[in-house]
């Protein structure tokens, strides 16, 4: 191996929620239509997507509050998967989706020195 080779980094596979948020990935995955409003299942949602630690955002922070300090983005994203749950737009959500990875690929990622 040449001396400039180890100098590159290769190219890293762009994480998606499955990686940073399982729980939530296999949620949005499963239910392609979101939980009929004041079901149960809509409620437990709500109260999660409304916690900062258990939200999507909060999950990929191991389930910590900690972003809502450290990171004005994250905490801003994860209001966002809030309001758009709420306001029952799937799409939104999906948006939420991209923008949070775009946004934890770019700037949370671990630094892979493997």
């Amino acid at each position: 191996m040449d001396g400039k080779s180890s100098l590159v980094e290769p190219l890293k596979r762009r994480l998606t929620l499955d990686d940073v948020a399982p729980k939530w990935a296999k949620r949005l995955e499963q239910e392609k239509k979101l939980p009929f409003p004041l079901s149960l299942k809509w409620f437990k949602w709500y109260f999660e997507l409304d916690m900062p630690s258990k939200c999507v955002v909060g999950e990929a922070y191991g389930f910590d509050s900690s972003y809502e300090q450290e990171c004005d983005e994250c905490n801003t994203l994860g209001w966002r998967f809030g309001h758009s749950f709420l306001v029952r737009s799937r799409l939104e959500l999906e948006t939420d989706v991209q923008n949070f990875l775009s946004h934890w690929n770019e700037k949370h990622r671990p630094i892979d020195r493997s």
